[in-house]
């Protein structure tokens, strides 16, 4: 709910503490831009690090001996390929955050179109951090063409699409997102409490998918937080488009009052 804050502008109470979001004490789109800009910046040593055979994967083949010596095998294997799928398969995660997007659009903006909300703040930010992910990591796989740890090799340049992991990237960028979406001070239900209580719910999930891709041999361990680290450079773009400042409607022309001669 927002309340006016006496000065000419706008204050957000948090639905959950009551608690008042001061515009001067908000971020900004700046602020999530900068991010993104430290973000690529890591990532791009990340890429060196591959490159190299730097000591951010030396672990890769130690992890990947011990997972095949306790792979799961059956229903555990079967039940464990559906978890992955479902958190961070593109098929699963762009409808969720893509579906987030359109009824927070529906909801703030009002009815209207099916272009009108498409073409809405929430959803063209969500567009922006998908063709984030997009551009970077299929750059980056093809680039690098590193094979995946099934292959019992680490090579690059041979055609394989290793790092960054997509499914890590799809579920840091969906979770978290998401509660962008919904909690944050652009977002439907502001609300400082519900976001601190949702992120560590994200962040688990984020962590269990992002194992599971390392555990079932699909991705070397490197390739993993090389993946959440694309999903947080999304958050950042999608944010940054979220908070962009936009031009604001007029107000309609208040009607003149009938003057008393004409009654």
């Amino acid at each position: 709910m927002a309340q006016s804050d006496g000065r000419g502008g706008t204050r957000v109470e948090s639905q959950s503490t009551g608690a008042l979001l001061d515009p001067s004490t908000r971020p900004t789109w700046r602020s999530s831009a900068v991010a993104a800009v430290i973000g690529v910046l890591v990532f791009a040593f990340l890429i060196w690090q591959v490159i190299v055979r730097g000591p951010f994967i030396a672990w890769d083949w130690q992890f990947h001996y011990y997972v095949d010596s306790h792979h799961p095998v059956g229903w555990e294997k079967a039940f464990l390929d559906i978890v992955a799928s479902v958190t961070g398969e593109r098929m699963f995660t762009i409808p969720m955050v893509g579906g987030t997007a359109l009824y927070v659009a529906r909801k703030q903006g009002g009815p209207g179109s099916l272009w009108d909300i498409c073409t809405r703040r929430p959803v063209l930010a969500v567009l922006a951090g998908l063709a984030t992910i997009a551009l970077i990591g299929y750059g980056t796989k093809f680039g690098l063409g590193r094979t995946g740890p099934h292959h019992n090799m680490d090579v690059l340049h041979a055609g394989g699409q290793a790092f960054p992991s997509g499914h890590a990237a799809n579920t840091f960028f969906t979770g978290f997102f998401i509660l962008c979406l919904l909690f944050t001070q652009h977002g439907l239900y502001p609300s400082v409490a519900r976001l601190r209580t949702m992120i560590p719910v994200v962040a688990v999930i984020v962590m269990i998918a992002g194992a599971l891709m390392s555990w079932l041999d699909y991705h070397w361990l490197s390739d993993i937080p090389g993946g959440w680290l694309l999903g947080f450079i999304a958050c950042m773009v999608a944010l940054s488009v979220l908070r962009a400042p936009g031009r604001e409607r007029e107000p309609a022309p208040t009607p003149p009052a009938p003057s008393p001669e004409a009654s």
